[in-house]
């Protein structure tokens, strides 16, 4: 079973923010050691919206992904990002969750700094179908600050999921906002909360690692870690294996990242790098195929409560 845990549902894009989310994807190719263009690939950004969900089902179709995580995002520094923008946005990606229970579960993006965000999150939840909150926190937020503690007081009374950014991105973001470490008084106060540090703060994983293994509800997830798969196999051997040993096994879940990520990166190759680690990973790093399997959907089917039988 693959579930991915990561994937950006874009039922709009506004052409003014391709540009930047373009940024990390020319990050991409350079460690993939190819040429990138800016404009090329906010087009490609830009042809990824998907209102009603078809190019996600076919996306997961092409790739044997067996169960997904999508959702939403907001920043309420955006003048682009309007409530009524955003709950709209939200209002698709819980349309296209609850088309498609069996495969898919749907996180709201809602910014803790509007004023209204909690109840922007309750109308997720109770008409949009959500099941969870998902947060941009380099957009200039504490994950922990107070304005947050009221909308994941209500996200784990709901049983929910928090899927909060963690690791540096290109400025404008404002990355000493998503140091893994802001997650640790989350674990203390939501106790019960099932939260997912996105990308584990990426090279700066240690900080997830050594906080993860104190805190049974805290995963990662290993979006963003594509490139370095496919263009520096050796030096993310090295990282995902030590990581592994630090965290746990059962920490690190799998993920693309996608579609922003599958503009360069072929999922297929992606998850076919990890299927190959029992095999191909360089002398004196091991991997054994229980572990791949966890990695690909065993430990998010059992985080999840999915049925592995399917």
């Amino acid at each position: 079973m693959i579930v991915d845990v990561h994937y950006h549902h874009i039922p709009m894009l506004p052409e003014e923010m391709a540009p930047q989310l373009a940024e990390d994807l020319l990050r991409m190719t350079r460690i993939l050691g190819r040429e990138g263009d800016r404009r090329d690939l906010a087009n490609r950004l830009l042809a990824c919206q998907d209102p009603t969900g078809e190019k996600l089902l076919e996306r997961m179709e092409t790739a044997g992904i067996d169960f997904q995580i999508i959702c939403g995002i907001d920043n309420a520094t955006s003048p682009l990002l309007t409530v009524e923008l955003v709950q709209l946005q939200n209002r698709l990606v819980g349309e296209v969750a609850q088309k498609n229970p069996a495969k898919i579960l749907g996180l709201a993006g809602v910014d803790p700094r509007r004023p209204q965000a909690l109840d922007m999150l309750k109308q997720c939840f109770e008409e949009f179908g959500l099941k969870g909150l998902k947060y941009h926190c380099d957009y200039g937020f504490d994950p922990a600050g107070p304005e947050s503690y009221k909308l994941l007081a209500y996200v784990e009374e709901q049983k929910g999921i928090l899927l909060s950014h963690t690791g540096p991105l290109h400025p404008p973001a404002r990355p000493k906002y998503a140091d893994p470490m802001l997650l640790a008084d989350i674990g203390v106060d939501f106790p019960s909360l099932r939260v997912i540090a996105a990308h584990m703060g990426q090279c700066n994983w240690r900080p997830f690692a050594s906080l993860a293994t104190m805190q049974p509800q805290l995963y990662g997830d290993l979006a963003m870690w594509s490139p370095y798969a496919l263009g520096r196999f050796e030096l993310f051997c090295r990282e995902l294996r030590d990581l592994i040993d630090y965290a746990g096994l059962e920490k690190v879940l799998f993920a693309t990242d996608d579609p922003i990520a599958s503009c360069v990166v072929d999922t297929r190759q992606w998850i076919e790098v990890l299927r190959s680690l029992p095999d191909r990973a360089p002398p004196g790093v091991r991997f054994s195929p229980s572990e791949v399997d966890a990695i690909l959907g065993g430990n998010a089917a059992r985080m999840l409560g999915l049925d592995r039988s399917s």
